[in-house]
């Protein structure tokens, strides 16, 4: 087969699910709205990045309609074979003779892709990618890869709100607020403020007092008690 310009560049992730897909029922024609409902992407990404690799690989045709090898590569136990068909169709034999083993080759392989593409280093990342699924054409690799899962919206995580903890007042600091000194009591709260004094007195008056001698005792009692 001649060489190509460019290989497919189809992400595992997507490998796996469209295969998954086809399990639960496969489609009679793939189009960009079926990928882009199963692989969770837009459709004109779907119609540039995939559909043209399904056909190179041999799953669809030009018609977008699926072939007996779809049939085949959904079977666990045809897998491999279906991945060594793949590539057989699609590589060169200097390719698949000089990087047998997927596990030592990577390195050879991605050289190879670089000498005959001549693309860019992410693009030669992702045949070489491709190129080593269906070199080890294992079904358990599919544990290993992503699996491409409907995107959720991030949550913001919860503030909690930070209380300031209550200052508790013992009664020796209740204490120390109050002004030091001596206590004014202010206007009109005399009564309240000062303790009430009762005096009584006892006045003997001898009956043979005057009237005169009598006011004389009690403008005394005035005088001295009440300062008048």
């Amino acid at each position: 087969m001649a060489q190509k310009a460019t290989f497919p560049m189809l992400p595992g992730a997507h490998w796996w699910t469209l295969r998954e897909k086809f399990k639960q029922s496969i489609p009679g024609v793939v189009t960009d709205s079926y990928l882009a409902a199963a692989l969770d992407m837009q459709p004109r990404s779907a119609r540039a990045n995939v559909l043209p690799y399904l056909k190179d690989i041999g799953l669809i045709n030009e018609e977008n309609k699926t072939q007996e090898l779809a049939k085949a590569w959904r079977d666990d136990a045809q897998y491999a074979n279906v991945c060594k068909q793949i590539r057989e169709k699609i590589y060169p034999e200097d390719l698949r003779s000089a990087a047998p083993d997927p596990t030592k080759d990577r390195s050879t392989i991605e050289r190879w892709f670089a000498n005959h593409t001549g693309a860019g280093a992410s693009a030669i990342r992702r045949m070489t990618q491709f190129y080593l699924i269906l070199l080890e054409a294992d079904i358990k690799k599919k544990s290993e890869t992503r699996e491409i899962k409907p995107k959720e919206t991030k949550k913001q995580p919860k503030q909690e709100k930070l209380t300031r903890p209550e200052k508790k007042v013992t009664p020796r600091s209740r204490e120390a607020t109050v002004p030091q000194g001596p206590f004014i009591p202010q206007s009109g709260d005399v009564s309240s403020a000062l303790p009430g004094v009762s005096i009584n007195l006892q006045i003997h008056i001898s009956a043979d007092a005057t009237p005169d001698q009598i006011d004389k005792i009690f403008e005394s009692m005035a005088k001295h008690i009440y300062k008048k």
